[in-house]
């Protein structure tokens, strides 16, 4: 799924691909989830990051979180911590594991879809109230020349997809 060259884009293909989501996460349990006790890996993995569907959920959400952080310090004219305080892009495998185990003991299924459902509407509720401008400028040094939309798209409607084939093949590997 390429980049979106413009805000609507950006926003329209998040809303479907998150219509798709839900749809698939209906499909597995409805509003509660699959219980923890129906892992989606095979039991064989060495320490699989996502153990059920809350773990993909949960990570959707704290992605977005993320995201949400971004955007708040850049339009701050600060530099934020990209991807996260303490964290590099060659830590992605320990920020992600360190994100799972942040929202994973909570325990409560409903709680986390509901959480992933206000994290997606704040998301998107940011940017649409950004102009295409602000989204789509090059040369922010903390995106290394990149555009907002590449990490939005990444953190929205690319997640999304990836997400969607989680649920369908849990043994495929997970980009962020």
């Amino acid at each position: 799924m390429s980049i979106p060259q413009h805000r609507a884009e950006l926003v329209r293909q998040a809303v479907e691909r998150f219509a798709e989501f839900e749809r698939a996460l209906d499909a597995l349990g409805g509003v509660a989830l699959p219980a923890r006790d129906a892992p989606m890996t095979v039991a064989a993995a060495p320490e699989p990051r996502d153990r059920d569907a809350v773990d993909v959920v949960n990570h959707l959400h704290a992605w977005h979180v993320l995201l949400l952080g971004w955007i708040t310090a850049d339009a701050a004219g600060e530099v934020p911590a990209y991807p996260a305080d303490g964290y590099t892009w060659r830590d992605l495998d320990r920020l992600n594991r360190d994100l799972r185990d942040r929202y994973r003991d909570d325990g409560d299924p409903a709680a986390a879809r509901e959480r992933l459902r206000a994290s997606h509407g704040s998301t998107l509720a940011r940017l649409d109230a950004m102009t295409d401008a602000e989204i789509f400028i090059d040369g922010r040094a903390w995106l290394h020349g990149a555009t907002l939309a590449e990490p939005a798209h990444e953190c929205l409607g690319g997640h999304y997809a990836w997400a969607l084939g989680a649920l369908a093949d849990p043994t495929a590997p997970s980009p962020a």
